[in-house]
């Protein structure tokens, strides 16, 4: 097998992989202090058995934190749902983690900004 196929094969576990953990959360999972959470990227190990999740959360610090410790908990469950769905010998390990990407930096200092300014400090 080419690098080529082991990378489009690896790209196309990572979409189903995306889909089926979307689905999951929103179908699935009522825990409420999971917010409104998007998958932004999954990143998994070369023997497909882990598999990182970076979702941006939309609320506060608080709100974020919570999310996060709620798809934590969700893990196993999510792993084990995930596990019917996945056509793989492997269903990977998950840790969910908070994507720190560039654009939501700028975003929470713009709204950072714009506190400021509607509470007179600027």
């Amino acid at each position: 097998m080419t690098f080529e196929d082991k990378e489009r094969k690896n790209l196309k576990f990572i979409s189903i992989l995306k889909h089926q953990i979307n689905e999951i959360l929103q179908k699935e999972i009522s825990d409420p202090r999971i917010g409104f959470i998007t998958i932004t990227d999954i990143r998994i190990s070369p023997d497909r058995r882990h598999a990182t999740v970076f979702v941006s959360i939309l609320g506060n610090k608080e709100n974020q934190t919570e999310s996060i410790k709620g798809l934590t908990n969700a893990t196993g469950y999510i792993r084990h749902l995930l596990s019917k769905k996945l056509r793989s010998k492997f269903t990977p390990e998950i840790e969910f983690v908070k994507d720190e990407n560039m654009g939501t930096k700028i975003e929470e200092i713009l709204k950072e900004i714009r506190k400021e300014n509607r509470d007179g400090i600027i």
